[in-house]
């Protein structure tokens, strides 16, 4: 009982070290987010309660970092695949928050609470959908297995100090930049015991998140053959990439026996298989992920022209549909219609298509493809009328064409009948303001900034609100006074001076 003060105070001390020093180093390496891979709490040295405050603060902080792929349906994509396995695993009613980083590196992370993240160069370094699932099941395994208990159980028997150093070295190391010198100089100063004690730790966790990880894969539909061909690719990009191997490598080494352990595990799942998931939806995003992030469209509109052939439309349609992007990104939207055509006529009811060709058409400009535009979203909603992705887009485009009532409608009936989704309040709030519903405007940002975990900023957007508010309007006075008062309670609940 006497250790659980010191490292309940370690905690603390790391969570904020943890935040200040995401704050402190954003400016200066503001291209990239390295975090490191703490895995999750347990119910002994952190509550439950305790692991939800982390979680939030982190997904906040990574929210606001501007880093995430602003995409809502990559976005939507990510979290759906995460949730797929969070499904099967051995905690499926904890909170998750799934993030996809703007990122050429290699490296994916997880942390307590939930907060698990892929960076874009990961998944484009993945080659099917099941290798992908398989670095969101390791990581969600971190999570659910509680493996940052562990750590704190090893840290009673060292001392502070040195645990300090280690998550000082640790974060420093992981910024980048300048600040990986003083990380490398952090580390070198710990003992060789605490050091030890770290890489077993290490090696234990890894080897329990590929087993649990695997299991969540199979139990999803996914091939968990995916996992160890992941490792092998990562293995060879290590032997020939001298000092700058992949990031994901340093907090999740890979060695000979692993990748025999877990191609052995693999064959044993695949043999109880009895069905696999469509590959298509991954294919889909991994071209637009790759058109969103490219840095020489050109080059990259080149590569899939060379690919689009008459006999591969069914079968490799990713060529065609990362070709209509690239078209769109270079903004020669009759080109991108063109090839984008192709693909709705062959499958219209495909979300990703109807939202690709109906904003080609709407951004050509001209009045009679503006219309095709919006159409193709109107039937598409109709066959699928509680789409996030079908929604937000026909509701921007409606508002981009002045169409404000109609988007309004859309996007309050969304909300009525489907989960609240921060993108649909930002609309909302839009859309009210240029309907010069100023007080609805308002109140939609403090909904916005609350699904984001801003509590303080949509407190404000209240306290905005109730000025437009007449004195004697009773009703709207008490509405927006109970809904910052349930916000206030939040706060206090969430504080993080609470650990």
């Amino acid at each position: 009982m006497e250790a659980a003060g010191p490292v309940k105070n370690f905690f603390f001390l790391f969570f904020n070290l943890f935040i200040s020093l995401s704050l402190f180093v954003r400016p200066a390496f503001g291209s990239e987010i390295q975090l490191p891979d703490m895995g999750a709490s347990s119910s002994v040295s952190l509550t439950p309660h305790m692991e939800e405050q982390i979680g939030r603060e982190i997904a906040t902080q990574i929210r606001n970092s501007h880093q995430v792929i602003d995409d809502l349906e990559l976005n939507e994509y990510i979290s759906n695949l995460g949730y797929s396995l969070v499904t099967n695993s051995d905690d499926a009613y904890q909170n998750f928050h799934f993030f996809l980083i703007n990122s050429k590196q290699i490296n994916a992370f997880a942390t307590p609470g939930g907060v698990v993240a892929v960076y874009s160069g990961l998944f484009l370094t993945t080659d099917t959908e099941s290798e992908l699932a398989s670095v969101l099941g390791h990581e969600i395994a971190h999570v659910t297995q509680r493996h940052l208990a562990r750590s704190f159980e090893k840290a009673n028997q060292l001392s502070l100090p040195i645990m300090a150093g280690m998550i000082a070295g640790i974060l420093l190391g992981a910024a980048g930049g300048a600040g990986a010198d003083v990380g490398a100089a952090a580390a070198v100063g710990l003992s060789a015991a605490g050091q030890q004690a770290q890489i077993n730790y290490t090696r234990a966790n890894e080897k329990e998140a590929d087993r649990i990880g695997m299991r969540y894969l199979a139990l999803s539909g996914y091939d968990p053959s995916g996992m160890p061909g992941f490792f092998q690719k990562l293995e060879r990009k290590n032997r020939y990439a001298g000092k700058s191997y992949p990031e994901f490598l340093r907090t999740h080494p890979i060695t000979i026996n692993r990748i025999a352990e877990a191609t052995q595990r693999a064959e044993q799942y695949k043999r109880q298989m009895v069905r696999m998931k469509d590959p298509k939806t991954y294919h889909l995003m991994k071209a637009k992920l790759r058109v969103i992030t490219s840095h020489n469209v050109d080059r990259l509109v080149q590569y899939y022209k060379s690919r689009i052939t008459p006999d591969n439309l069914k079968t490799h349609p990713e060529f065609y549909y990362g070709y209509g992007l690239g078209l769109f990104k270079q903004q020669k939207y009759e080109e991108a219609i063109k090839i984008l055509r192709w693909l709705y006529d062959m499958e219209p009811q495909n979300t990703s298509y109807s939202v690709a060709l109906a904003k080609a058409y709407i951004a050509s400009g001209k009045q009679a493809s503006i219309k095709k535009g919006l159409a193709i979203f109107s039937r598409a909603l109709k066959n699928k009328p509680y789409n996030l992705v079908l929604t937000a887009n026909f509701a921007y485009a409606l508002i981009q064409e002045g169409q404000i009532k109609k988007s309004i409608k859309l996007l309050e009936k969304y909300n009525k009948d489907n989960v609240k989704h921060p993108a649909i309040y930002k609309l909302l709030s839009r859309a009210y303001g240029k309907d010069r519903q100023l007080l609805k405007a308002h109140m939609a940002e403090a909904e916005f900034y609350y699904l984001n975990g801003l509590l303080e900023q949509a407190i404000m957007q209240l306290n905005i609100a109730r000025k437009l508010v007449k004195n004697n309007d009773f009703y709207t006075l008490s509405r927006l006074e109970a809904r910052k008062q349930a916000i206030k309670e939040e706060q206090e609940l969430y504080k993080l001076e609470d650990i």
